[in-house]
């Protein structure tokens, strides 16, 4: 063998290590994503039980106020939709998008909800629905944390697929930009 092959040898046994180096980090970060989702996917859910919850006892109290609730619970549905494609993979940026806009127009909706509920002294001093009403606002910080450290781990993921070299490598092995909440 010659010094030049043994050079080409070389430099192409670097580059292989470079790039099985490069790949397992970015699939550790994209591990990272995947775990980072599972908290906010469990306490989703858990919201969206203490919200169908908080739905059939303003359904029971409310004979006259259901459209209301129907708003809910059709929004609180495409929420859990959403929630099932950011599921399926956690790294997608277009169901990370479209989970964001089902989070907004959910969070509208029980925030007309709740308006209506403290317009009424009556239903809003009912036991029930203080119990439920207390339930959802100790999500709110809980969701705040867990979704920015999602959003941490798919900014460092975000990063390093743009860095080059391994911005080379991302086309690829498609590594795709993450989507953050």
């Amino acid at each position: 063998m010659s010094s030049t092959q043994a050079l080409l040898l070389g430099v192409l046994l670097v580059c292989g290590f470079w790039m099985l180096g490069a790949h397992n980090r970015v699939v550790g970060l994209r591990a990272a994503i995947v775990e980072a989702w599972a908290p906010i996917d469990a306490l989703c859910e858990r919201r969206g039980q203490v919200l169908e919850a908080f739905a059939q006892v303003l359904w029971d109290l409310r004979p006259n106020g259901r459209d209301g609730v129907d708003a809910l619970r059709s929004a609180q549905q495409q929420f859990h939709s959403a929630a099932a494609a950011v599921r399926g993979r956690p790294t997608r940026a277009e169901a990370a998008a479209s989970l964001a806009s089902a989070e907004g127009a959910l969070d509208a909706t029980v925030a007309r909800v709740l308006n209506q509920v403290e317009s009424d002294a009556e239903l809003h001093a009912h036991d029930a629905v203080a119990t439920h009403l207390l339930a959802l606002f100790e999500f709110g910080p809980q969701l705040m944390d867990l979704r920015q450290r999602f959003n941490r781990a798919c900014t460092v993921y975000n990063d390093a697929i743009r860095q080059f070299p391994t911005s080379l490598l991302a086309p690829v092995f498609r590594f795709e930009r993450a989507g953050s909440l």
